[in-house]
């Protein structure tokens, strides 16, 4: 199984390398990646990782409307996603945030997920409360969670 080593292997302003191990034989690979060099592209939903127990994803309100919104969501790209902006605060509707700024049951569940490696999730919004949390890398949205109340990150009032 391979797995992603953090290790900076080339100094470039605009792009990281990771070396990518394979533990059954010990070779490496290089991952070149670009930062933001995804925002030009159009979303990519990935399931994988989804909480099947906290803030789930696979309920009758994602398969009824939150299916639909991402299909609308697929019509842009990701740098048309980030800065719709809207909303009381007239912030971006859909950015990142840092891990440490989460309600702190999302923080414990994010290390029972042995995901406690991640700095920031991508929070998407999809109304006024709701958002799906997850990692988004290189344009994929890896999606973990959905937040009907806002309670994975709570809002200052």
């Amino acid at each position: 199984m391979a797995k992603k080593t953090k290790r900076n292997i080339r100094a470039c302003s605009n792009k990281r390398s990771y070396l990518l191990e394979n533990a059954s034989n010990n070779k490496y690979t290089v991952i070149d990646e670009t930062p933001r060099g995804y925002l030009h592209e159009k979303p990519v939903w990935r399931f994988n990782k989804y909480d099947k127990d906290m803030w789930p994803v696979k309920t009758p309100d994602f398969i009824e409307r939150i299916f639909d919104k991402l299909a609308d969501y697929e019509g842009m790209t990701w740098q048309e996603v980030q800065s719709t902006s809207g909303g009381k605060t007239h912030g971006t509707n859909s950015h990142f945030e840092d891990v440490a700024d989460l309600d702190k049951a999302a923080q414990k569940r994010l290390v029972e997920l042995k995901l406690d490696d991640v700095d920031q999730l991508f929070s998407l919004r999809l109304t006024g409360k709701e958002r799906l949390y997850g990692i988004l890398e290189n344009g994929v949205f890896a999606i973990l969670w959905y937040d009907k109340e806002h309670e994975v990150y709570k809002v200052k009032k």
